[in-house]
């Protein structure tokens, strides 16, 4: 039997209800996601599908089967040596690169390592062809990292507190040829055809192919061509506070102001017609009916109004928090491998559990990872979600506690929060942001988890109800386990020598010294390994 392929789409940012297929009940224009909502029906939605609330811990645990409580939590920037996952874990592309005959490839916003050769997408087994930018964010038109620890500005046409360097990264080294022949143009663009390309190329051999389209949209800054902006522009909430982290939307205006759910919509309607194109491109070659396609979000949609403005309708809470908002993402499962249409599950499947899930369609026997292991690195949390997937089961996780976070843990129906304070915590209404959200921010609302929040999230998903007092006894038993889980919760303790150590000042970052000294103004490898 031939072995799929797996087309795997992971969005950043995106709202729970800034996709048609969960906000059914829209007003015309808040959302228009037409191929997207189509690939949805054409397959199976999954409605608890779990990750971290916030981009890098997310993107790590996918690559490396890890949950972020065993690889890492934090928001660090690329530049720093223990970002995102360790040297000595092994990523589910390795995996497939070392022991099946499927070649490997990467587009788009990485965000899980960059210190050496080894932490890119091209040492992390996406040998065959990947391009790429590793920080949080960059500029759509520019190119250049806006969120590092460099601080050099540009002084261009666009002046403001952007980072001169470049982040994009082509294979083992700089997007030179790339740069050279698309500057200015915008970054999802230059994704997309080199997305179309290798999958034009893969079309002509016999191997099966592992891709992650990895989509730059819905992070901020809110940018897109005015030619996309357009037909949105007769949204008329203007949201003054979202130029705060959108210092100008090239080429619309100076960012003193603009419409951001105008702008925020244009951008999801952007991944929605190169998400057309992706699938297009599979039907035309004939490789659609043997491709497995998965789509998510890494986190849910930053409801703040000076990033992004995004719509997690009707779930509490977004971005930066443990409640649904924050952690559980709009997905499904497509394509033709599938053989399901038109149905949904509330199956908890983790993001962390598409490493065990792909590596099992895949063929491979053994998922141990003895190279973490020799140095003492937590094991593989990845389940084998197929059950699910395929045949309509229960879920992996069923009757075990998942940790999302150091501060909540899941089981079955039950989510347990204990934090201070969990901020994001209000409700976006059905159309958000509108001309009134600055004045009832969702970010504004701080829930009180000190004493511990218990939601039943399956008959309660919008967690209105705290049920601590309630039931005592399950959050007796959900706090235990996150007080025994919590003895064996790692953060990224690499120690790595930087490969400019003594050759510059203490108060020289390293990474921004090569960027420019070695790799020619971009963002590139700088420790010494890989």
């Amino acid at each position: 039997m031939k072995l799929p392929n797996i087309l795997f789409i992971l969005i950043d940012d995106l709202g729970f209800g800034d996709v048609g297929f969960t906000n059914k009940g829209s007003p015309p224009g808040a959302t228009f996601t037409p191929n997207i909502d189509q690939l949805a029906a054409d397959g199976l939605i999954l409605d608890r599908h779990l990750a971290y609330k916030t981009c890098t811990p997310s993107r790590s645990s996918l690559q490396s089967g890890r949950l972020p409580v065993h690889v890492t939590e934090t928001l660090k920037v690329p530049d720093d040596p223990t970002a995102a996952i360790p040297y000595n874990m092994t990523t589910i592309s390795e995996l497939l690169s070392a022991g099946t005959e499927y070649t490997s490839h990467f587009v788009g916003k990485w965000d899980a390592g960059m210190a050496t050769t080894r932490h890119t997408p091209y040492g992390r087994g996406f040998s065959d062809k990947s391009l790429t930018y590793f920080s949080h964010k960059n500029d759509f038109f520019t190119h250049n990292t806006l969120q590092s620890g460099c601080k050099t500005t540009c002084e261009t046409e666009n002046p403001g507190n952007h980072s001169c360097i470049k982040d994009l990264w082509e294979g083992a080294g700089p997007a030179v040829e790339v740069e050279e022949s698309r500057a200015g143009d915008f970054v999802e663009d230059i994704f997309l055809d080199r997305a179309l390309e290798i999958l034009q190329n893969e079309s002509e051999t016999s191997s099966p192919f592992l891709m992650f389209y990895s989509s730059h949209i819905a992070h901020c800054p809110l940018q897109v061509p005015q030619e996309n902006l357009e037909p949105f522009l007769t949204l008329k909430d203007d949201e003054s506070l979202c130029s705060a982290q959108t210092p100008y939307i090239n080429p619309v205006n100076d960012g003193s102001s603009f419409q951001c759910r105008a702008t925020y919509s244009s951008m999801v309607n952007t991944l929605d017609t190169n998400v057309g194109k992706l699938i297009e491109q599979l039907k035309s070659a004939g490789e659609y009916d043997n491709t497995l396609i998965v789509f998510t979000s890494d986190n849910g949609g930053c409801v703040k109004l000076e990033e992004s403005g995004g719509n997690n309708y009707p779930l509490r809470g977004g971005k930066y928090s443990d409640l649904e908002g924050g952690i559980r993402t709009a997905a499904f499962v497509s394509g033709g491998y599938l053989g399901r249409k038109g149905e949904r599950t509330n199956e908890i499947i983790h993001i962390a559990d598409w490493y065990a899930t792909i590596a099992n369609l895949a063929g491979v026997k053994d998922l141990k990872d003895y190279r973490a292991e020799i140095v003492g690195l937590p094991a593989l949390d990845s389940r084998d979600q197929g059950q699910v997937i395929f045949e309509g089961g229960e879920s992996a996780w069923k009757d075990e506690p998942l940790f999302l976070s150091s501060e909540a843990v899941v089981e079955n129906e039950w989510k347990l929060i204990v934090s201070g304070k969990v901020n994001p915590a209000g409700f976006p209404g059905q159309v958000y942001p509108n001309s009134t959200s600055y004045l009832n921010a969702v970010d504004d609302v701080v829930m009180d988890c000190s004493e511990g929040c218990l939601f039943n999230v399956v008959e309660d998903r919008t967690e209105h109800h705290d049920m601590r007092e309630k039931e005592p006894d399950i959050f007796d038993k959900l706090k235990g386990m996150l007080e025994e889980g919590s003895k064996g919760f790692y953060e990224n303790d690499d120690v790595l020598q930087l490969e400019c150590e003594g050759g510059v000042g203490d108060e020289v970052n390293c990474a921004c010294y090569l960027a420019v000294e070695r790799w020619g103004g971009y963002f590139g490898p700088y420790a010494k390994g890989g």
